[in-house]
């Protein structure tokens, strides 16, 4: 829609007569708000004889309507009463479909009464002597039998107190039976009141009336309450009825409230008119200060902003783009062709920003670009799209930030390779751990093979050794050059991180076998402390396992003859967890101090003279590598050290 031309008229315009329309159009609405009073003055005064005249016919419609359902259903129990006195054989069939019986003590009682029997009050049924105990009861009772004999009719009592003394009212009804022109005897019925209404008062009524006996004086109510009289032949029945609902018609109150809506449009519209002229003075200067906010966010923003036009050329750039890429932002807008900090090779600008356009979830971080600063070097940058709107939805561009993360690609960069010169440096480390574990574990037998080889080669020189006694030695030399080559291959096997061999593996003669096959200092006692037969089964690589055990055990060897116990011991026992066997060793040594318990595992970490500190690190990751985990403390029994290797059961 086009800009309308600035109308020069308008700076002549005297105020005051371009006031006056609005004073005249105040005028009438004055005039017509005081029309309106009136008619709404009016209209409720008749509407308050409208609504009472409503209530009125309200009240006898329903009265009539309550009137008239009581007695029907009552009528249809003096047929069926009238049956039963008959004795008519199609009686039980009618008393079936009959609401009066399909329902329990909607009847509380119903019986014959032959004619023989009235007079005397002693013969007449029990329910019925028990209602006519009490005085009252005893007159209307009478008066009731006497008219069904006289008038031979139906006749109505009540309502009366229960017999049973329950506190509920009950209405009695007598229906003669006449045979051949005599009078036989009444057939009787009582009939609770509130069963009789909660049976046969619809819900509809129900839901909007409150029904209960009659306790307070006839007439209308203030609180909307009115009498209802039932009337039944002898019976002064009356119901206290009371609107649950609002009795009011609403077609007169809706027109009323259709003339207060209007008188208060009517003020509505004066107040609105006083508030115009201020509301667009306001309204036009918050524009003017968002306009100055906006333009100062552009301008100390760091974020680069630049607007582009559906067809991709660049409308808009606020400062902080032009100083990202070394542009003012008059130079980029005089540009006709593509932009000078768009690479040549990256296509049309706005392509990359299509599946961004589209959707924005797409890439959550933002998108990461190259662009082309003045002096030719190139920028990352970290880009975010989002369209521009009017007002009636048309997209007329696209607004796209941009933030300059080259110096974080910088330092991403330096720190990756930090990370590989630290995982160099890592590998020196465990090649380094690798050696040292070798040395540790390689120490013993070949202390070992040196020995025998020594020993062996004084008693060839010195030709005091027979050939029988050189094969249980070179034997012995063979299975200890044996045993370093196996523990240079489970060495090899833990550093290198390979796959363990983990089978089922009976723990309890496994940790006998190692434990009697452990060179002990002289002096050590070993004291065996395992169940019988096979004991706990657990999933283990046995050469990694029997490593852990053999350092444990040579370690509490060492220590135990430094302890305060005449006889050096170490115990080998296993103890039962929750999922999990230990293999426990105890020494009779000095203990663990607590101040190096926190440190007993580390590498290099020893107590020992001329100790490499290997041993209890090689114990800690060969359990961690079982899934298993070990523990030290000082042993109640021994007074020791007291090393526990935990590993989990077979499943």
């Amino acid at each position: 829609m086009p800009t309308p031309p600035l109308d020069f008229a308008t700076l002549d315009l005297n105020p005051q007569s371009a006031l006056a329309p609005t004073r005249r159009t105040i005028a009438g609405l004055v005039a017509l708000l005081v029309l309106v009073a009136a008619s709404a003055l009016l209209m409720v005064v008749y509407l308050r004889g409208e609504e009472a005249q409503e209530a009125d016919r309200r009240r006898v419609a329903d009265s009539e309507w309550l009137d008239q359902t009581l007695r029907f259903h009552f009528r249809r129990l003096e047929r069926d009463l009238g049956a039963l006195a008959q004795g008519s054989p199609q009686a039980p069939a009618s008393l079936r479909v009959s609401p009066w019986w399909s329902e329990p003590g909607l009847v509380a009682f119903h019986g014959w009464l032959p004619a023989a029997n009235q007079p005397d009050t002693a013969r007449w049924p029990r329910e019925l002597r028990a209602a006519a105990a009490l005085a009252d009861n005893a007159d209307a009772l009478a008066v009731m039998l006497d008219t069904t004999r006289g008038l031979q009719r139906p006749a109505y009592s009540g309502p009366l107190p229960a017999a049973d003394g329950s506190g509920t009212e009950w209405v009695w009804l007598a229906v003669p039976h006449i045979e051949q022109g005599q009078f036989r005897g009444d057939y009787l019925a009582a009939v609770p009141v509130q069963r009789a209404i909660t049976a046969f008062v619809p819900d509809w009524f129900a839901q909007e009336h409150e029904i209960g006996p009659a306790t307070g004086a006839a007439g209308l109510e203030a609180d909307g309450r009115f009498l209802v009289p039932v009337n039944l032949p002898g019976a002064t029945w009356r119901l206290q009825v009371r609107w649950l609902g609002n009795p009011v018609p609403l077609a007169p109150r809706l027109f009323f409230g259709v003339a207060l809506v209007c008188l208060a449009g009517m003020l509505v519209a004066l107040y609105a008119l006083w508030r115009d002229t201020r509301r667009r003075q306001r309204a036009e200067a918050r524009l003017q200060t968002q306009l100055a906010l906006r333009t100062a966010l552009e301008h100390s923003t760091s974020v680069g902003l630049r607007v582009l036009s559906p067809a991709g050329q660049l409308r808009y750039a606020n400062p902080a783009f032009a100083r990202l890429v070394g542009w003012s932002a008059d130079e980029l807008l005089a540009q006709a062709d593509a932009p000078p900090y768009w690479p040549a090779d990256a296509g049309p600008e706005l392509a990359p920003l299509r599946p961004l356009l589209q959707d924005p979830d797409a890439h959550p971080g933002g998108l990461e670009q190259t662009l082309l600063h003045r002096d030719g070097h190139h920028l990352n940058v970290l880009t975010q799209a989002a369209p521009l709107r009017l007002a009636d939805g048309q997209v007329v561009g696209w607004v796209v930030s941009t933030l300059d993360i080259t110096e974080r690609r910088r330092v991403e960069r330096l720190a990756a390779r930090q990370q590989e010169m630290l995982e160099a440096s890592g590998r020196l480390v465990a090649v380094g751990e690798v050696a040292s574990t070798l040395a540790h574990e390689l120490n013993q037998p070949l202390g070992a093979l040196a020995s025998f080889a020594n020993g062996l080669l004084n008693r060839l020189r010195a030709q005091n050794i027979a050939l029988d006694d050189i094969v249980p030695v070179v034997e012995r030399m063979d299975r200890l050059a044996f045993n370093a080559g196996r523990v240079i291959q489970r060495v090899n096997a833990f550093a290198r991180r390979q796959e363990m061999s983990r089978q089922p593996l009976a723990l309890a003669p496994f940790v006998a076998r190692v434990a009697q096959g452990v060179p002990l200092p002289e002096g050590v006692r070993l004291l065996l402390n395992l169940p019988d037969g096979d004991g706990p089964t657990v999933p283990a690589d046995a050469l990694l396992l029997e490593n852990a055990v053999h350092n444990l055990l040579l370690n509490a060897g060492e220590w135990a003859q430094s302890g305060a116990f005449d006889t050096p011991t170490v115990e080998v026992s296993l103890v039962v967890g929750e999922g999990m066997v230990g293999v426990r060793v105890a020494d009779t040594g000095p203990g663990v101090a607590p101040d190096i318990e926190a440190n007993l595992f580390d590498a290099f970490a020893s107590r020992k003279p001329g100790g490499m500190g290997m041993g209890l690190a090689i114990c800690r990751s060969i359990a961690e590598a079982h899934h298993g985990r070990i523990e030290v403390e000082r042993s109640p029994r021994w007074r020791g050290a007291q090393f526990t290797l935990w590993l989990p059961l077979q499943p």
